[in-house]
Order: structure tokens, then C-alpha cells, then sequence
């Protein structure tokens, strides 16, 4: 096959030719040369017919033709001299828009032609190819337009639906809780953990989402955030929990600090160890528990505060022994069936608690003391009333356990009664501490 930009070139050629001949005078030479160039661009137009040199070689071809048409020459093949001059003109108009698929120009030039030239030229062959030509762009028009439309529904479609899915999406993100790894509580800590795997998960899935275009300013912006605390808490938590971790180990080193400061009792008979109570220990004890799942991944991390707990907790257990020695009865303050109706309540107190104790010595280390009090009647803020009571103070030696010696203080009062008789007495234990003999008043 022929390269069309060859036939191109030929055909400016010959039409160059043809303009030097008319100018010459030669008008029949210019005008063979002139369908020659249009033949050259008709085989041209074959392979390339939307060419924009295409389209040039034409309008030179039309100009050049009406030139000659001017002189009264026929340019066409089979002859349009017969034919006015305006009506060549017309026609030349009509193919020119054609050519150029300029379909409602051509459409427009043909409706004028039939409306400057009805009669007999209305039956022209060249008309029944124009409207053939015209009838098959209008075809292509068309499809072009019904192509567009289709394209137009898909693209709102698309935008629709990338709407929907950005709503959704806004909504889900913005349902992240807040988190950032900075809290100095543990709960929330552990709250904000949970909070920022949701965070993963919604980014994850929101990341295997095909959005039909871009997705909305707010659920990018959304987006970015969570991503954002995301890395900010991967940054902060380990910093927060090794603050957690560090205030613990110093608050229990403060207690081993005070514990060994406590020597008095080693050079003075009259003075007893501090010990830290049970429950400041389980205090101590429930706050690693609580840090220790923040230190999953970094087990290590908890090995100053389990040592400072396993140290305290060796100290104040030597020193629970040093003091259960030193740990005697109160002598008895009184006797009798005074003594025994407060022994006899402490010692239903205590079997409240420990149902198993086997009592071992008990004693009224206080005589009776009488005092008022003034109280409202009960929960009722409604009548304010005056009563005389008497209490005394009781101190139990018990087995709780086997070889588990422990000395009880206990609280007991009864009501005195309008007539001076007293009420059931009524007894709690105040405090209660290791014991190492029981037979040391």
C-alpha cells in the first residue's frame, strides 16, 4: 500500500501546477491537473481521512476550482457548466462543510440551496451524495451523542456511588475512638489499645475499597488523622508505660527506703517495726497486674517493678516476724461477768470472720467507759436523738490457721436503756497482727 502523506505531497504538487497554469492562461491544462490533485487526495483520504493536510489540500482545491468557475470554466468531471455560476458556489459550500463534517453547516448550506434553487436544480446527482454524505453524519452524530450519554450516566453513577461510599466511610472513621498513648492510667491504656487496633482494622479495610474516583476531602482528611494517631501511639505508648512502670518501682522504693530508716525499735524494747499493711502490699501487687498486659511485648520491661515488690515484700515479712515477737497481750483491766460479756461479744466478732479460729487467751484490756452521743434516729435525717452508751476494748490470741498466730484488738459497746440496764453488746475488730507467743501477756 502507498504512503497517503506521498499522495499528499504529489497532489500539492500537481496543485501548484495547476494554480501557475491558470495564471497562464492555460485553463484547460489547470484544469486536468486540478482532478488529478483531487484524485491524488481521494486515494489519500482512504487511509487518512481525518488528516488535517487532508482537509488543507481540499480547500485549496475548492478555491482554486471557484477561481477558475469565475472565467466560466468547468473544473468538474462530466461537465457543470451548464449550471450558474451561484449554484456552483452553493454546491461548492455544501461539499465544503461535508468535507469538514461540519453537519449543521451542511445541513443548513442544503436547506438554503433548495430554497434559493427549487425547480430544476433540486435534482442534481451532486445534491443526492451531499444528502447521502449528510445522512451518515447525522448517523455518526448520534452515536457520538447516545456514546456521550452513556458515558455521562456512568460518570454520575460513579459519582453516586463514590459519594455513598464516602459517606459511609466519613462515618466510619469518625466512629474511631480518640487515642494517643499518653494516658497515665492504665484502664485507659488499655482502652486506648483496644481503640487504636479498631483504628487498624477500619484503615485496613478501608484500604482494600475500590472508590470509584477520589474519595471525599473529609474521609481523606479523616483518613490521614487516624493513620496520624496511629504512628503517634506506636511512638507514646512505650514511653507511657515505662513512666507507669517507673512511678510504681519508686512509690515501692520510697516504702523500702522508710522500712529501712525504721531502726528504732532495735535499740528500744518499748517500740515495734513498722510493717506495711496487707493492703497497701495488694495494692502494690494489683498495680502490676494492671501494667503487666501493657508489657506484652516487652515482658523486661517489668523487672524492676517485680523486684522492688519481691524486695519489699522480704523485708516487711522479716520484719512481721521481728515484730509478732515483740507482739504481747494488754494485761486484763477487769474481770468477772464484766470482762466476760465483752469477751463473750468480741468473740462472736471474730468468728464472723474466721469461723475455723481456735481462741487461745482473751482479755478486757479496758474498763468500761460510759459516753453520750447525738446522732440523727436513721437514715432519715428526721429526728435528732441523744443516747448513752458504754465501750470497752477486747484483745483475742487465735489460730486462725495452723501455725498462723494472730492477736486481735476488737471495739465493744452496748446501749444503756432509759432505767440505767444496759443492751446486747455488739463488737468489730479493730486491727489484728501476727503473734508469736501466746503465753506472753
Amino acid at each position: 500500500m502507498e504512503d497517503p502523506r506521498k499522495k499528499l505531497q504529489e497532489a500539492n504538487g500537481l496543485l501548484r501546477n495547476a494554480q501557475n497554469h491558470m495564471f497562464s492562461g492555460k485553463n484547460q491544462e489547470a484544469v486536468e491537473l486540478l482532478n488529478k490533485a483531487e484524485e491524488q487526495g481521494r486515494l489519500a483520504e482512504a487511509q487518512i481521512p481525518d488528516d488535517f493536510q487532508l482537509r488543507s489540500l481540499y480547500q485549496k482545491i475548492e478555491k482554486l476550482r471557484k477561481d477558475l468557475e469565475r472565467k466560466g470554466v468547468a473544473t468538474r468531471k462530466g461537465g457543470n457548466t451548464h449550471l450558474p455560476f451561484e449554484v456552483q458556489a452553493q454546491l461548492s459550500r455544501i461539499r465544503d462543510h461535508v468535507v469538514k463534517k461540519e453537519l449543521d453547516w451542511a445541513k443548513k448550506e442544503l436547506d438554503t440551496f433548495y430554497a434559493k434553487n427549487a425547480g430544476s436544480y433540486s435534482h442534481l446527482p451532486e445534491l443526492d451524495e451531499y444528502k447521502q454524505h449528510i445522512a451518515k453524519l447525522e448517523i455518526e452524530q448520534k452515536q457520538a451523542a447516545a456514546q456521550k450519554a452513556r458515558e455521562n450516566q456512568a460518570r454520575q453513577q460513579a459519582e453516586q456511588h463514590a459519594q455513598e461510599l464516602s459517606r459511609i466511610w466519613e462515618e466510619k472513621l469518625r466512629g474511631v475512638p480518640y487515642f494517643d498513648g499518653t494516658s497515665r492510667n492504665v484502664q485507659a491504656l488499655m482502652l486506648e489499645q483496644a481503640n487504636c487496633k479498631r483504628g487498624e482494622e477500619v484503615l485496613a479495610a478501608f484500604k482494600e475499597v475500590t472508590f470509584p474516583g477520589q474519595p471525599s476531602i473529609t474521609v481523606e482528611s479523616l483518613q490521614r488523622d487516624v493513620e496520624s494517631r496511629i504512628i503517634g501511639y506506636r511512638s507514646n505508648l512505650p514511653h507511657t508505660i515505662s513512666l507507669l512502670a517507673d512511678q510504681l518501682t519508686r512509690d515501692i522504693e520510697d516504702r523500702i527506703e522508710f522500712l529501712n530508716q525504721d531502726t528504732a525499735w532495735q535499740t528500744n524494747p518499748t517500740q515495734k517495726p513498722y510493717i506495711i499493711s496487707d493492703s497497701e502490699m495488694n495494692q502494690f501487687v494489683g498495680k502490676a497486674e494492671e501494667l503487666k498486659p501493657l508489657f506484652e511485648q516487652n515482658p523486661e520491661g517489668m523487672e524492676a517493678v517485680t523486684h522492688a515488690i519481691n524486695q519489699l515484700t522480704e523485708i516487711n515479712q522479716a520484719r512481721k516476724n521481728e515484730r509478732s515477737k515483740l507482739t504481747t497481750m494488754k494485761p486484763e483491766a477487769m474481770t468477772g461477768a464484766e470482762a466476760q460479756e465483752a469477751i463473750h461479744a468480741a468473740t462472736k466478732a471474730l468468728a464472723l470472720k474466721y469461723p475455723r479460729a481456735k481462741v487461745n487467751k482473751s482479755a478486757a484490756i479496758r474498763r468500761w467507759e460510759e459516753k453520750q452521743i447525738e446522732e440523727w434516729a436513721d437514715s432519715t435525717p428526721t429526728q435528732w436523738i441523744k443516747k448513752n452508751t458504754r465501750e470497752t476494748t477486747v484483745q483475742i490470741s487465735a489460730e486462725v490457721e495452723p501455725d498462723n498466730l494472730k492477736l486481735f484488738t476488737l471495739h465493744v459497746e452496748n446501749d444503756i436503756n432509759a432505767d440505767g440496764s444496759h443492751g446486747q453488746a455488739r463488737s468489730h475488730i479493730m486491727h489484728e497482727e501476727q503473734m508469736a507467743n501466746p503465753s506472753v501477756v
